[in-house]
């Protein structure tokens, strides 16, 4: 009877709403709001996505073209280096060819000319030959005999060639023999030791295979190229005619982008030539004092965007319009739906309000779940602690009792401990837990994953004090500090290198901690990481250590590295400073305390018994890992059989087609060098019918066999293994059994 009274009560509001009165008079005014805002995002969010998008792509397009006229100029640098470097080697040769000569003869010499003329096979070449300062054009490789020209020399610069003689690169000028602009790479007679007060000899390069060249990888109507002496005096340039004799401003972009990164670099301006602003990016020339610039015009950049975003807004708008309408209709046709709607929501209203007491009785049954389950445990720990205890106390005077009972007692303890520790990491409350240990075992166990962390490109190195003093840390912070410290010297060893971890004992005296305030007198566990990298820059190394910062690019590095294994040492009562130079490398010193007490050795763990070999067998063992390759020998050694050692399979191959006696190949399956364990495996089998194989690999075997054509007759140990693991394989290839 009351829901069919609430039901009534309800039919009874809707009539109230058609008179606009009540509670439905308020649910149709905030319908309306809605469907009014909800027309405003229609319109909004839409255009705030393609703005969005829009500037997204517009970065896009422009790190793409930044991307794509950097790969130009490396292109261009390349060629033009070539040019540079075959018009040197023509220089050196024709300098050793009339070394100790009488250039007056060489004039009239047939035999010199055609000896030029060698040198006109090459495409950038437009000529070669002499300039005497009595005969002005001595000797060419295009005429003979050579024409009577003065020539005026142009404005040299010199290029520094060690202990060779210098070369000189002149500015570009309108050919003499042939109409072409072109420029000229010269050297002094030899023994002399000037451009301008001796005979010269001289290779002019053609501009127009710059340009040909340049054609062929780009497009001219988008792109500006320009050769240029690093005096701003132009050599080559396209597209373009009125470029002979210009000189860059020493106030341009160009001039001071060269004097502050003199290598190469990047810039974004308008052109000195024609004034139409480019992205540019330019390259040096090995040794040589010339520079190709390559720019992209900006407009052509925002041409492809726009055609990008048009794209975008062609299949944008109509579905914009058609969200819009249908706006609209649902606008309209909110009155008819207010009366519906409050009836709904008063619905909605009382089932919400279920439902959330329903969501609290799971809650408290989930929570008296959990806490049932720790009392549970804890109860059964505390049952077996008192009632062992108990037990003790009633029969203190049996030694071999107690004993037994205080295991039991202990063994309840450490489970509880477990079950605090789990609870603790559920709740994301874990504490720092210092622990005496031995530094060097820590870093012995922790080599691998440093290893992995550096790259195989890095050779890192343990210098361990033998004599070194225990200390009280945190383990877990000491790996995630060490690990910091890893990730960034392989990011200042770009090309590879080396990191040295030393450990050893140290005293800090009063005058240390007088310059360091973080630091305290006293004995302190050094542990030291040293890269040969690029080192740090000497205005930002006292800000390394704040949270944040960082001198990676972005995406590359949170800037919290350093914070970590700061505050990992300032935590543990130690202190951390560090040293850098600029091409050098970088030293972190962690100085952690020493502590009070020597560690104490723990019981040493028994050890499985292992079937060893029968008859002194021999196994040539392969395998790349220097550590597994040790653990490996070790483990065979121990078990009776006579060891051969391969790092790769070229070098087990050189064995297995040795007079060495082998009975067994074992060999890691997945190995550098262009042949894999198993063909290593097939072709010893072929050289030694007799010979066994066991192969080893951290893959599975459906994995190995796809991609290492894995016979699957071949027998796999998987990594990790164990000495008694090994052990049974080798009995049982053997022709023995495991057990």
């Amino acid at each position: 009877m009351n829901r069919t009274h609430s039901i009534g009560q309800a039919s009874a509001t809707d009539l109230n709403a058609a008179n606009g009165v009540g509670i439905p008079l308020v649910a149709s005014s905030a319908t309306t709001r809605y469907l009014r805002v909800l027309l405003a995002a229609v319109v909004i969010i839409p255009i705030v996505l393609i703005s969005a998008v829009s500037w997204l792509n517009y970065n896009a397009a422009f790190q793409d073209a930044h991307d794509r006229v950097s790969r130009a100029a490396d292109a261009i640098l390349e060629y033009a280096l070539k040019v540079f470097e075959t018009d040197e080697l023509i220089l050196d040769h024709v300098a050793e060819h009339v070394s100790g000569m009488d250039w007056s003869e060489l004039v009239r010499s047939q035999d010199f000319h055609r000896y030029l003329q060698q040198f006109g096979n090459k495409p950038q070449v437009s000529s070669v030959g002499l300039i005497d300062q009595n005969y002005g054009l001595a000797a060419t490789n295009p005429a003979f005999p050579a024409p009577s020209i003065a020539v005026e020399p142009p404005g040299y610069l010199a290029v520094e060639r060690g202990d060779k003689e210098a070369i000189f690169i002149g500015t570009a000028v309108q050919g003499s023999l042939t109409p072409a602009p072109q420029f000229s790479v010269v050297r002094p007679q030899p023994n002399s030791t000037s451009a301008g007060h001796a005979g010269l000899i001289f290779v002019t390069t053609k501009v127009s295979d710059f340009v040909g060249y340049y054609r062929s990888i780009i497009d001219p109507q988008d792109y500006i190229v320009t050769l240029a002496r690093s005096d701003g005096a132009v050599l080559a340039h396209s597209p373009g005619q009125d470029w002979i004799g210009r000189v860059l401003s020493p106030t341009s972009r160009f001039r001071h982008q060269i004097a502050e990164r003199p290598e190469a670099g990047s810039y974004d301006s308008a052109s000195d030539i024609d004034g139409v602003n480019r992205l540019f990016a330019y390259r040096k020339l090995s040794e040589y004092p010339v520079y190709a610039i390559i720019g992209l015009n900006r407009s052509a950049i925002i041409a492809g965007w726009s055609r990008l975003v048009g794209s975008h807004l062609m299949f944008g708008l109509p579905a914009t319009l058609c969200l819009v309408l249908l706006a609209i209709i649902a606008l309209r046709r909110s009155v008819a739906a207010d009366r519906a709607a409050a009836a709904v929501r008063a619905e909605v209203n009382r089932r919400e309000v279920a439902e959330a007491s329903l969501r609290q009785v799971q809650k408290m049954e989930v929570v008296g779940q959990l806490t049932g389950g720790v009392a549970h445990d804890f109860n059964n720990l505390l049952t077996a602690i008192g009632g062992n205890l108990d037990l003790i106390l009633r029969r203190s005077d049996d030694s071999g009792w107690v004993r037994r009972l205080a295991e039991a007692a202990l063994q309840a303890t450490q489970r509880g401990e477990r079950i605090t520790q789990q609870l603790l990491v559920f709740s994301r409350r874990q504490v720092l837990r210092p622990e005496k240990l031995n530094l060097n075992r820590v870093l012995v166990e922790f080599e691998a994953l440093m290893t992995h962390a550096v790259s195989e490109k890095i050779d890192l190195q343990l210098q361990l004090d033998t004599a070194l003093d225990p200390s009280r840390i945190d383990p877990a912070q000491l790996e995630a500090a060490l690990l910091n410290l890893m990730v960034n010297a392989r990011d200042a060893l770009p090309n590879g290198g080396r990191v040295v971890i030393e450990t050893r004992n140290v005293l800090l005296d009063q005058a240390y901690a007088d310059q360091n305030p973080d630091a305290r007198p006293g004995a302190y566990v050094l542990v030291s990481v040293s890269d040969n990298g690029v080192g740090i820059d000497p205005s930002i190394l006292p800000h390394v250590f704040e949270p944040f910062f960082t001198t990676k690019d972005v995406g590359r590095g949170s800037g919290l590295g350093l914070s970590q294994v700061y505050g990992f040492a300032e935590q543990s009562g130690g202190h951390v400073k560090i040293y850098s130079e600029v091409g050098i490398g970088t030293t972190v010193k962690l100085y952690l305390p020493k502590a009070s007490e020597r560690l104490i050795a723990g019981e040493k763990q028994q050890l499985i018994p292992l079937r060893s070999a029968n008859g002194g067998e021999t196994v040539l063992v392969v395998e790349d890992d220097e550590a597994v390759l040790a653990m490996a020998i070790e483990s065979l050694t121990d078990l009776g059989y006579r060891v051969l050692v391969a790092h790769d399979s070229q070098e087990a191959l050189a064995i297995v087609k040795g007079s060495e006696r082998i009975d067994i190949l074992f060999s890691d399956i997945v190995m550098p060098g262009g042949v894999n364990g198993a063909q290593l495996a097939v072709e010893a089998r072929r050289l030694r019918p007799d010979i066994k194989v066991l192969l080893t690999s951290g893959y599975t075997a459906a994995a190995l066999s796809n991609e290492h054509g894995l016979p699957k007759e071949l027998p796999i140990l998987s990594k990790p293994y164990r000495r008694d693991e090994l052990a049974a394989q080798l009995r049982v290839i053997g022709g023995g059994r495991a057990s």
